[in-house]
């Protein structure tokens, strides 16, 4: 028998706030109705899959989203309720801390911090959190990482379900093609309520190939 530990990691469905293109970080927003229609089209297309444990971040738009994934899934719909998976919230899985960025726009961080914001959409090798008392994104990365690494430890086979955020995504995204941090572009997120594959083996992820849906 195969065994083999399957991590479907997602980013949790829009939200009230990535519509009015606002920071979040690790405040939090509503979901929208376009957001739980499309986390609801990516229930289906996981329907069939038997996930052992769910994991999210601490924040309500991953907690909403994994609900709403496991509402469309065959295997739970079956259980009995008090058998049904329990989200276990990890605080390793939650979004880039934006400091003083988190609840503004785009535009009035452009206002407020010209240098940084450019910096950190145009020239991130030059981007300084800290000067918007945020979190380096270097330390976010290793945050997640370590987040990632108890939830491999805890499971030694079988489909595991993370829904987590863009930015860490992103960050993780380029680490397992041997990119630093400083080469993140927030530009390029994974888009709200989509996934990816990865399989767990010796101590390595290494991403199932994934077809884009037109």
């Amino acid at each position: 028998m195969n065994r083999e530990l399957k991590l479907y990691i997602m980013r949790h469905g829009e939200t009230e706030w990535n519509m009015l293109e606002k920071f979040q970080g690790q405040l939090n927003s509503a979901l929208t109705e376009r957001g739980i229609e499309k986390i609801v089209k990516t229930g289906k297309e996981l329907e069939n899959v038997k996930f052992k444990a769910v994991y999210t971040s601490e924040l309500g738009r991953t907690i909403d989203t994994a609900e709403i994934i496991l509402e469309n899934n065959n295997f739970e719909k079956k259980k009995d309720v008090e058998k049904r998976l329990k989200l276990e919230k990890l605080s390793e899985l939650n979004e880039i801390y934006f400091g003083e960025w988190q609840g503004m726009d785009f535009k009035e961080i452009f206002l407020k911090y010209p240098e940084e914001a450019h910096n950190y959409f145009y020239d991130v090798k030059n981007y300084c959190a800290e000067n918007v008392k945020g979190e380096e994104l270097k330390d976010g990365l290793e945050r997640f990482l370590s987040g990632l690494k108890k939830i491999v430890n805890d499971n030694e086979e079988g489909n595991i379900l993370i829904v987590t955020h863009g930015a860490v995504l992103e960050l993780f995204f380029n680490y397992i093609e041997s990119k630093e941090a400083d080469d993140f572009d927030e530009r390029n997120l994974i888009g709200n309520g989509e996934y990816r594959i990865f399989t767990y083996k010796n101590g390595k992820y290494v991403m199932e190939t994934f077809e884009k849906k037109l």
